[in-house]
């Protein structure tokens, strides 16, 4: 069985005890050993103390025009970037593919970076992030100007990538490959990841890490997102080992997925559905 590496200093700090909670899945640290232990690894969980005042992260969440509020799709969204650009697969040459792309912000920054940046999607819902006017008007989604003719956007499901082999230099799917219906089609769409990178291409994938309570069909326990993502040896982890520390403090304030006036609330880390704790989880994988 796979077992997670976590931040060795300082040693996670024990949970309160508490007869109405289950105990948690991951280890949980204070927020200010979460801030001194900041950004070890790029495959890791969001953190407050990600927002750090002149770092590189919030340098793209102000290119990006994001909100000023601390919200775990921002996070995302910067450390998607900030990751990828620090494994150097951003260049002026490189192609890039996102997979269940919507309108997501970081298709238009890397559209003004890259020679090709290729959006797919099943584009399909005009209530949700696949609007079907993606396809033909997706400067009308653009938070930032950018370059049109270097932006594609296909209909296309994440298990069955229409490219050939060795494609393209880097891709990123975030929060959205724990969607794409049963766990056979979630693993054959990891797999066309794989096969349409070029050998030593990055693949940035995030999804749903349960932190606390019953396993659910559209997140991953630990071991469930090991066995997943974490397993494959010629799709390996780079750019740090995999931490699953969470802080004490966001564990405390979740954000409640059927309360409207939460959806408004900063910070928006950790996610609760009334039976369950789950957050983002950023994995960096390199085809080998």
């Amino acid at each position: 069985m796979f077992e997670f590496l976590k931040v060795r200093r300082p040693e996670p700090e024990p949970e309160p005890a508490s007869s109405a909670a289950p105990p948690a899945l991951v280890p949980v640290l204070s927020g200010l050993a979460m801030r001194g232990n900041a950004a070890l690894s790029l495959n890791r969980l969001p953190d407050i103390s990600d927002w750090r005042i002149g770092s590189r992260f919030s340098d793209i969440l102000g290119e990006l025009n994001c909100g000023r509020y601390v919200h775990r799709k921002d996070w995302e969204y910067g450390l998607c970037i900030e990751g990828l650009e620090k494994l150097g697969v951003v260049h002026p040459d490189a192609t890039a593919l996102a997979v269940g792309a919507g309108y997501e912000r970081p298709l238009f920054y890397f559209a003004n970076r890259v020679a090709r940046m290729v959006a797919t999607d099943l584009y399909d819902n005009p209530d949700h992030e696949g609007k079907p006017a993606m396809l033909t008007e997706p400067w009308r989604f653009a938070p930032i100007e950018y370059r049109r003719d270097h932006l594609e956007v296909l209909r296309m499901p994440g298990n069955q990538l229409d490219f050939p082999d060795a494609s393209f230099d880097f891709l990123f799917c975030l929060s959205s490959i724990e969607h794409f219906g049963s766990r056979k089609i979630i693993r054959q769409s990891l797999d066309e990841m794989k096969r349409v990178l070029k050998p030593g291409g990055i693949a940035c994938v995030i999804t749903e890490l349960i932190l606390r309570g019953p396993a659910h069909h559209e997140y991953f326990l630990p071991d469930e997102l090991a066995a997943m993502f974490l397993s494959d040896p010629a799709f390996p982890l780079v750019g740090g080992e995999m931490v699953t520390n969470i802080s004490a403090e966001m564990l405390a304030l979740p954000v409640s997925v059927h309360s409207a006036e939460d959806l408004n609330a900063s910070p928006h880390i950790v996610l609760s559905d009334g039976e369950r704790l789950w957050t983002s989880a950023s994995m960096f994988l390199q085809k080998v």
